[in-house]
């Protein structure tokens, strides 16, 4: 069996005290002969040197001098783990981690908390920031345990970052995700009324909620997927698989908000019973005398729909970037070999991409774009969702049939169909254009680089819209929030 001292002496071969004070400070970790505290946690004991650990950090410092402790150089833990305490010590004797894994480090950000070390929390942000802008899941799976370790009460910055990813990300009744109840909840009530990106309207926050409550009572596929299709269904289950799903709903329903639906979404939510006669009432008045909220919380987020058809648009950027491809077309030429010029072709005509995001609703709601590359003429605004973007291209209708919906050019006019107008709002590479949308009073304006024009009077915007752009072949552009 190796002992403490053999491995000190591999270290010394390899690197001789004195030269790094990490690795002279690194040793001390493992070797017993300057144990001289036990740090009792919630699955075993990890020891360490006071003199260390009084000295950096406040907490031990308290504690370590605190009488009790000083006769008999022990301290308690009872709600951080080993891991997590290994994690503290490596960083307070080197000011380095190198054990930061997915799996541990709610319980780490926990203990970082504990002892107050700001450096360390910073640490543990930055470790995760990419990997749940890389997937989506691991930030839910994250905010699950953060609340689970903490509270429902819980306020700080890892909760922050986790809650803006999750919120940003569509929720999908039909995906089987780490998000628990607990999780959700808090997401709810943390973004029920505040003013940050969101990406899912709140009918599908519902079904969502829904889902997830089904699930918590039975992992059936077969009756999950039956009651999410036909909600009628619902009444037809057992009763208590119906009491059981109701109480899981019951601790989520006051942070859905029943006003940002439509009479039709509030008939399906009737199905389940689950809400009260009053309640419902309520929504179904303030619906009638139009007082219903806009149809999403915060600030709705949108991505360029991908559909994998066209190669010649490329989506990236997690979705909020769309560029399309610059051509090089040969010479057109007549029978008798002579070029053709003035001639307009079909294929170097702007691309048309849609947003995934349907806007309806009473509310007023705006995004930005960045013009990140620019070729010859691009084209923002809004479509109605029964929109054709596949009409065939026609010389009698250029340049109309490429222009689809209600959108501003480049060139400073604003387009519908076969309308425009002067609109003095040009727009370059670099510049930023905001759409302004009132869906209440069925109004759209635009912005360039923050500086707004009148709403386009002309205008009447449908009920229900999707963002659009038409790009010439070789630009670029961003959904910035």
């Amino acid at each position: 069996m190796t002992n403490i001292n053999s491995i000190s002496e591999q270290d010394d071969n390899s690197s001789p005290r004195g030269r790094s004070l990490e690795n002279d400070f690194k040793r001390i970790i493992n070797d017993e002969r300057f144990y001289d505290i036990a740090l009792e946690c919630s699955d075993g004991t990890v020891n360490g040197c006071k003199v260390i650990l009084a000295t950096r950090s406040d907490v031990f410092h308290s504690s370590i001098f605190n009488e009790s402790t000083k006769s008999n150089n022990k301290l308690s833990f009872n709600d951080i783990n080993t891991t997590a305490m290994k994690v503290i010590l490596e960083f307070l004797y080197t000011s380095k981690v190198e054990n930061l894994k997915v799996d541990n480090i709610v319980e780490i950000y926990y203990a970082s908390v504990h002892f107050d070390l700001i450096d360390l929390q910073d640490h543990i942000i930055e470790f995760i920031q990419p990997l749940i802008n890389e997937n989506v899941d691991i930030g839910k799976k994250l905010l699950s345990e953060c609340v689970r370790k903490f509270s429902l009460e819980v306020d700080n910055k890892m909760v922050h970052i986790l809650v803006q990813c999750v919120a940003k990300n569509k929720l999908e009744k039909k995906d089987r995700d780490s998000l628990s109840l607990e999780g959700l909840r808090y997401l709810l009530k943390k973004t029920f009324d505040v003013r940050i990106p969101f990406a899912t309207s709140e009918f599908n926050i519902w079904e969502y909620s829904l889902m997830k409550a089904i699930r918590k009572v039975t992992q059936s596929n077969p009756l999950v997927e039956k009651i999410l299709d036909d909600g009628s269904f619902f009444s037809t289950c057992e009763p208590q698989v119906i009491e059981e799903i109701k109480n899981h709903m019951t601790t989520l329903i006051d942070y859905i908000n029943l006003n940002r639906m439509d009479a039709k979404e509030i008939k399906h939510i009737e199905l389940f019973n689950i809400h009260t006669i009053e309640k419902l009432k309520d929504v179904y008045c303030s619906i009638a005398v139009n007082e219903e909220s806009g149809f999403i919380r915060g600030i709705p987020v949108f991505r360029w729909k991908n559909d994998n058809v066209d190669n010649m648009v490329n989506v990236c950027n997690d979705g909020f970037t769309v560029e399309t491809v610059k051509l090089s077309a040969p010479a057109l030429r007549d029978f008798r070999g002579r070029e053709v010029t003035g001639v307009v072709r079909p294929f170097v005509q702007p691309k048309s991409i849609l947003g995934d995001l349907v806007f309806k609703g009473r509310g007023v709601y705006e995004w930005n774009i960045s013009i990140d590359k620019m070729y010859k003429h691009i084209y923002i605004g809004i479509c109605d969702i029964n929109e054709n973007l596949n009409n065939d291209f026609s010389f009698t209708n250029f340049p109309f049939n490429y222009r689809h919906g209600w959108v501003l050019g480049s060139d400073g006019y604003v387009y519908h169909h076969k309308t425009q107008k002067w609109y003095d709002a040009k727009f370059k590479e670099g510049d930023k254009v905001t759409v302004l949308l009132d869906m209440k009073n069925s109004t759209c304006a635009f912005s360039v680089n923050n500086i707004r024009k009148l709403i386009v009077s002309e205008w009447e915007i449908p009920s229900q819209v999707y963002p659009i752009v038409s790009l010439g072949h070789g630009s670029k552009i961003t959904i910035t929030y």
